[in-house]
């Protein structure tokens, strides 16, 4: 005698594939929001390049720009 399972129907391998799909589709699309949304945020904040000399840091305080801007004028 074969029991009933109420999840029986939901474990065919036709509606796994189906779940499956939507699920990877979801995680695109929030992928992609997160990329629209990292590009609009990268266009908001343009602001003018480092000074020539001081081009070769990766870490510029606020004063050092304010130095070599005053020096170089």
């Amino acid at each position: 005698m074969q029991l009933l399972n109420p999840r029986a129907k939901s474990a065919t391998p036709g509606r796994l594939w189906s779940q499956h799909r939507e699920a990877s589709l979801s995680w695109l699309a929030f992928g992609l929001l997160l990329a629209a949304w990292n590009t609009a945020d990268d266009d908001a904040g343009r602001t003018r390049p480092r000074p020539p000399s001081l081009r070769g840091y990766s870490c510029v305080s606020v004063r050092a720009v304010a130095r070599s801007e005053a020096l170089h004028r």
